[in-house]
């Protein structure tokens, strides 16, 4: 721990050194709530184990919006080098990455493909870390006819193949573990570990019980531990996050706007329902994407609308040229054009949302096609005349609520302002906007590279007032810097909600924060609005559980509380525009959600007894015991500096007082040294290192590297030096010192 650029908190110390590295063969779910770090315990636990070398070979699977945070914070914090295999670099290689790399980044539904999952089972790991393990999905099948059997996924297959090798290293991360799904967490934990939990559907009402003497083992239980937000304490007692506050802002369409919002809907009502199997997911996902865009700003449907007419017309001068028979075929082809059906709405990137929108196409035959441009010709129209002559009722109500006193901070320079949009276009039309204003701003998206979102984040925190951002931001970006946030475009999926406040309600937050959720809620005459009602409704009801609890937790698990109450929201939702009449069903089932069912849940799946309490007296101790024992970091700095020179490497200090590594030689970066076979190969120069993690929160000093045992160029400085001195092994030396009687004898080993 103390090599690595982190300062460590109670919580992660106890889960990494406490529960994780005693074991001999690891099968551990950390399930801790969003925040807590699990990325950084497991970065400390990979370290560690690849310093007592217990590991060589580590792969990591995330979501594919991960792959990119979880290689930068393990270089930033761990300076162990990953890399990410994806569909652009695994098929232009002519060597396979999955043998050639050690240390591998890759993204679940990459990974879980049929044609590349051989090649990562074939492969020897020590280690494998799952983040979201929950996605990795099972339940049991029961019929009249059979006995019960397991339905799995591909995710959890996939998953499966590793988990029943007898000693691979094991480590689920989720804050979700559960779902309010008993069945489904009984299969969770079975592929944890298939030796200790049993199939549910094999031991029935005997399994329940062996779970709960597990899990009830609490903080002694070896294969488990939970922490709740509420529960986290830094080294002095005090909390670790502050609280959170939400405020529904609801705003009113004209009648020009609410005449849009009827058309769209009629549209949506006339050309994309029906299909059946997997084809009925891919017109319900594109029937929300069109929903939520509709939601979010008449330039954003307006943009959507004309790029699907465009499409479409291209289709139907394709399909012009092709004989009868061949026509049917190409639109078969596309009413079965489905993504991976493992995936929600909310698992596509900005790209994957619009070839959806723009493709999919429930026509059979070219006059329905024909049927669906002339009214789409219409609709864009009528579209286009909202967008450019009616006033923006959302965006006027941005602009009033960016003058009240809760914004004042923004105006002298000393406040940080997120807000999030569903849409690019809606994030550029309000960019553009801001800066009209007066604001100083900055944008994140999904089509942005690296280097460009953590130059756009950079930016945030040392310039721009404002923050325009997709659901880019929601995931992998860590903004607590900034405490005040707006949703302009509500999420459908409940745990974006709390990913988004997550960027800023996290580890190293100091001030309260405040959430301002936008919701148009009626037309200006009073007419509904079916999407705004059911959400300003659930938006209410999380207030009050809130007001019930004495705690905000009820935001971390709202998607939990929806599951258990049997309200899936994305659902409800999208039928509501189909079924207009059920609004008052709807706003009741929402008002009748209670908390309650996820205490009683979490207690009878034996959850609750697996929550941790941590013992911060003692566990202070020992950290300050550990603290005086370690490697010195002005030690570190005196050897290394002083073997850098014996070997040639030129270190020069800076005015800063930092150091600068001007050029590492070729010989230093050889593959055939061991440390570079260890630890990676050093870069060609540094700019700026350090030996004091204390460097690496200073604003001045973000961009320095820490070097210490087991970064990579300290390791071939390391090597290079004992090969010098290697002529030394065996042999002793006499030394004297003031206070002593008689010589010391050294021998060298």
């Amino acid at each position: 721990m103390s090599l690595s650029g982190i300062q460590s908190l109670p919580h992660q110390i106890e889960a990494v050194y406490g529960k994780m590295l005693p074991q001999a063969r690891l099968r551990f779910l950390l399930a801790d709530d969003p925040g807590a770090g699990k990325t950084i315990m497991a970065g400390l636990l990979i370290k560690e184990l690849k310093l007592r070398k217990a590991i060589e070979r580590i792969l990591i699977i995330v979501p594919a919006a991960l792959t990119i945070q979880w290689q930068d914070e393990l270089l930033r914090f761990f300076d162990e080098i990953f890399t990410i295999i994806n569909a652009e670099n695994d098929k232009q290689q002519l060597v396979n990455l999955w043998q050639k790399e050690s240390q591998v980044i890759t993204s679940m539904d990459y990974a879980k493909r049929p044609e590349i999952r051989e090649r990562v089972w074939a492969s020897d790991w020590d280690i494998i870390v799952v983040d979201e393990a929950h996605k990795c999905s099972a339940y049991t099948k029961r019929s009249s006819q059979r006995s019960p059997e397991a339905k799995k996924t591909e995710r959890y297959q996939f998953i499966e193949h590793f988990s029943e090798r007898p000693t691979l290293s094991l480590l689920f991360l989720t804050a979700t573990p559960h779902q309010g799904d008993e069945d489904r967490f009984s299969h969770f934990l079975h592929l944890l570990d298939p030796d200790l939990f049993v199939e549910p559907h094999k031991l029935l009402d005997r399994e329940r019980e062996l779970r709960k003497s597990i899990l009830g083992l609490g903080k002694d239980c070896p294969w488990m531990v939970r922490r709740l937000k509420e529960d986290l304490r830094d080294f002095e007692g005090k909390r670790i996050f502050p609280d959170r506050h939400s405020q529904t802002v609801t705003f009113t369409l004209s009648s020009d706007e609410y005449g849009l919002y009827q058309k769209v809907n009629e549209y949506l009502n006339r050309f994309l329902v029906g299909g059946t199997g997997r084809a009925k997911q891919s017109i319900a996902l594109t029937r929300t994407v069109l929903q939520r865009r509709l939601a979010s700003s008449t330039f954003a449907i307006y943009e959507s609308l004309k790029r699907r007419l465009k499409r479409q017309e291209d289709l139907l001068e394709e399909l012009q040229h092709l004989p009868l028979d061949k026509q049917r075929k190409r639109l078969a082809e596309l009413r079965g054009a489905i993504i991976d059906e493992e995936r929600e709405e909310d698992d596509l990137d900005e790209r994957e949302r619009d070839e959806l929108v723009d493709e999919i196409t429930t026509a059979e035959q070219l006059g329905e096609l024909q049927e669906e441009i002339s009214y789409l010709k219409d609709l864009v129209e009528f579209a286009r005349a909202v967008y450019e002559h009616a006033p923006e009722s959302k965006l006027n109500t941005l602009k009033q609520v960016l003058e009240r006193a809760e914004f004042s901070e923004l105006k002298d320079g000393r406040g940080k302002l997120l807000i999030f949009t569903e849409h690019r276009d809606t994030m550029n039309y309000l960019n553009d906007h801001l800066k009209r204003w007066g604001f100083s701003t900055c944008v994140i998206h999904g089509g942005m590279n690296p280097h460009e979102r953590k130059k756009a984040q950079e930016k945030f925190r040392t310039e721009a007032q404002i923050c325009a951002a997709t659901e880019a931001a929601g995931e992998g970006i860590n903004l607590q810097f900034c405490h005040l946030m707006i949703n302009y475009d509500l999420p459908w999926n409940p745990a974006r909600l709390e990913q988004r406040m997550g960027r800023i309600h996290r580890i190293g937050q100091e001030r309260d924060v405040y959430v301002f959720n936008f919701v148009a809620e009626s037309s200006a005459d009073g007419r509904p609005v079916i999407e705004g009602r059911i959400l300003k409704r659930l938006l209410e009801k999380l207030e009050q559980m809130r007001e019930a609890l004495g705690s905000d937790r009820v935001y971390d698990v709202i998607g939990q509380i929806l599951s258990l109450n049997e309200v899936n929201l994305a659902d409800m939702l999208r039928d509501a525009t189909l079924y207009p009449g059920r609004l008052a069903d709807y706003e009741d089932q929402i008002m009748h959600l209670t908390p309650e069912k996820l205490r009683q849940y979490e207690e009878q799946t034996g959850i609750a007894l697996a929550r941790s309490f941590i013992d911060i007296p003692s566990l202070r101790e020992s950290t300050y015991l550990a603290e005086e024992k370690r490697l010195m970091p002005e030690y570190i700095a005196k050897q290394f500096l002083s073997a850098s020179e014996s070997i040639g490497l030129k270190v020069e200090a800076r005015a800063d007082g930092l150091w600068r590594i001007p050029y590492v030689p070729q010989d230093l970066r050889s593959e055939s040294l061991e440390a570079v076979k260890r630890f990676a190969k050093p870069e060609d120069h540094y700019n700026k290192i350090t030996f004091y993690k204390e460097h690496l929160v200073q604003d001045k000093h973000l961009d320095a590297v820490l070097v210490s045992p087991g970064h990579p160029v300290y390791a071939v400085v390391d090597e290079k030096l004992n090969k010098k001195l290697q002529s030394f092994l065996g042999k002793c030396a006499s030394f004297y010192g003031c206070g002593c009687p008689s010589p010391i004898l050294f021998t060298f080993f």
